[in-house]
């Protein structure tokens, strides 16, 4: 009787999941597998035919330069920003978790760049980088200041380092700020009482007891910041030269603009398999951490 009930319970919970699984394998499962076999052609996204060529066009990626060029890129871009936003976003949630005045003010002031479409962000920007910042330059007579940053390979990297930090950083204030609010104030005021500086109560107290909100944060900035597009397209669309083409742009330019979809298709997957295991690594490392604190 209880082996019958519990098969009936099973197909019904298979009979749930069903609807579910089919919209997962069509939507994700089967794209994936197309992609896999789509970058083992030469398919130029316009013939009906598709020529397999096998593992030609991995092979291919590895040594061309600018592939390489633009993974160089992203790689010093995402570490670079994932770094200062989540440094950032730690401070700015400190100071507003602590008794200050026009809390609320404060915290939707921060957490407006999260609002806006980066694309929108990126054109904004680009406003400011060509019109304001030289206008600015010139009045404080700053010769750094006085061109366009997006157009000189000495400061364009910089210059989109700073408008990811500004915007990537509200979610992660509102991450950092949840972790901190679960400290009791026990433990800080235990601290001082024993003679603990700031300094020292922030390491030995608020940063290991805000590991979990840390591994959320470094996961889901460097997964963003190794996917950058929307930033590039709008404020440098990859120059000056091919100084900011990140991989998702390259992407692009060889799928749509070259015709070489089977080439692109492999280094999508390409770079999906190295968030993966970036991902996989920070998880491993992180949540480590977590356990032997």
């Amino acid at each position: 009787m209880n082996q019958n009930i519990y098969r009936s319970m099973s197909r019904g919970y298979m009979f749930l999941l069903l609807p579910g699984l089919i919209l997962l394998g069509f939507f994700y499962v089967y794209p994936l597998l197309n992609g896999v076999y789509m970058s083992m052609t030469n398919w130029d996204g316009v013939s009906r035919t598709k020529e397999f060529i096998g593992l030609s066009n991995y092979i291919n990626i590895f040594s061309d330069a600018r592939f390489l060029n633009s993974l160089g890129f992203t790689f010093k871009y995402a570490f670079v920003s994932t770094i200062l936003s989540n440094i950032i976003a730690i401070s700015v949630a400190m100071a507003l978790v602590s008794k200050i005045k026009f809390q609320n003010f404060f915290r939707g002031l921060y957490f407006f760049p999260a609002v806006l479409s980066m694309l929108i962000i990126g054109f904004i920007w680009k406003q400011i980088y060509f019109r304001f910042i030289p206008y600015l330059g010139d009045r404080l007579n700053i010769e750094v200041l006085q061109t366009n940053l997006l157009g000189n390979q000495d400061t364009v990297f910089w210059a989109l380092v700073i408008v990811t930090v500004w915007q990537a950083s509200a979610i992660l204030i509102i991450i950092y700020m949840a972790g901190l609010q679960t400290i009791p104030q026990e433990v800080y005021e235990s601290a001082e009482i024993d003679g603990a500086s700031g300094l020292k109560r922030f390491f030995t107290i608020t940063l290991p007891l805000i590991v979990p909100s840390i591994t959320i944060c470094l996961i889901l900035a460097m997964k963003q910041h190794l996917m950058v597009y929307d930033y590039i397209v709008a404020m440098t669309g990859g120059g000056p030269g091919f100084a900011t083409e990140s991989v998702t742009l390259l992407i692009y330019n060889l799928g749509f603009l070259n015709n070489r979809f089977g080439y692109g298709t492999a280094a999508a997957l390409m770079l999906f398999l190295i968030i993966v295991i970036i991902s996989f690594i920070q998880i491993y490392f992180l949540r480590k951490k977590e356990v032997q604190l």
